[in-house]
């Protein structure tokens, strides 16, 4: 089975040459990997150009597309039926990574879309654990709405994904206008879809770093309205399938008001008031909502979103709508 790497890159170079070396060091040799850069000005177009291994195609972006239609423009140039994400600061964990990888994939059914691998790896919060310990290996897509609305953005960083190529267009791509969420609206919108698997093996190194964008955006809220673009669907859906849309609306109320109301408030304490006003405006206000009262009561009450997360995910899940 071949298999296609996507690389998107941008002014990456201190880490760039690690993750293609990753590439370039497989036990699995029937490859491909896409680069593209999207404007880079540290010497990335120079070094990316200077390499020769036939199965790496490099592309050069007039202008910068931005994360998400970068994305979009690898998979519109992609060969194979599978390709496997590697983020231009992430790495592959070890020599027979993509031997694992196509090794899972052969098994699947192929109406799977999309493989989240690591699993277990980044399981570093009670929450985490919990959704280790219920989520199962195959997800439905009529269930999807519902591990995404408990636990968030369950495939996490991008690197930990791959995907059949065709599932991608076939869904009409990822939102480039959605910068700090776009991965988690396309993941959740493909869910919906079509069933995915989650496994816990191991593909890929994610590197923490100061410079990383999970760790520089949303310092004023921005992600703020994009969340509620995504939460808006679970929510819509979820009520559809008869699930208590009270019960729905407490959970994404600890789960994510909370969370982004005491991020807020940090943010405010700091001078910077956007971050807590898009919070009463984008999700205080929206369906999916208590309501600002209940919500500053369930925002104290759980520690502002801290506790009983847990317990009102346990409630969602054991629900059984007709």
């Amino acid at each position: 089975m071949p298999i296609s790497i996507v690389m998107p890159t941008y002014n990456r170079l201190e880490f760039l040459k690690q993750a293609i070396d990753s590439v370039l060091s497989q036990t699995y040799s029937d490859w491909e990997l896409v680069i593209s850069d999207d404007g880079s000005k540290d010497g990335t177009r120079e070094y990316l150009s200077s390499l020769t291994d036939p199965r790496i195609k490099v592309h050069f972006q007039p202008s910068n597309l931005g994360q998400f239609g970068n994305l979009n423009f690898l998979f519109s140039q992609v060969s194979h039926e599978i390709a496997q994400i590697l983020c231009d600061d992430d790495y592959f964990f070890d020599r027979d990574s993509l031997q694992r990888l196509v090794t899972v994939w052969s098994e699947l059914p192929p109406d799977v879309a999309f493989l989240r691998s690591n699993h277990t790896a980044d399981a570093n919060s009670a929450l985490a654990r919990f959704e280790s310990s219920v989520l199962p290996q195959f997800v439905q897509s009529d269930k999807s709405d519902l591990f995404f609305g408990v636990f968030g953005c369950i495939p996490g960083n991008l690197s930990n994904v791959s995907v059949r190529s065709e599932a991608v267009k076939r869904a009409g791509g990822f939102r480039s206008d959605l910068f700090y969420a776009g991965d988690f609206e396309f993941w959740s919108r493909l869910g919906r879809m079509r069933p995915w698997y989650i496994s816990s093996i191991r593909v890929t190194q994610i590197r923490r770093h100061d410079g990383q964008v999970a760790g520089t955006q949303n310092a004023k809220g921005e992600a703020v309205p994009q969340m509620r673009i995504i939460l808006d669907a679970i929510y819509d859906n979820l009520v559809s399938k008869g699930y208590p849309p009270g019960l729905i609306r407490l959970m994404f109320t600890v789960n994510y008001i909370s969370l982004q109301r005491d991020a807020g408030i940090k943010a405010f304490l700091r001078g910077r008031g956007e971050y807590l006003n898009r919070v009463s405006r984008d999700l205080d206000g929206s369906t999916f909502s208590l309501g600002s009262g209940l919500g500053w009561l369930v925002f104290f009450g759980s520690l502002g979103g801290r506790i009983f997360r847990i317990q009102v995910a346990k409630r969602l899940l054991r629900q059984n709508p007709a």
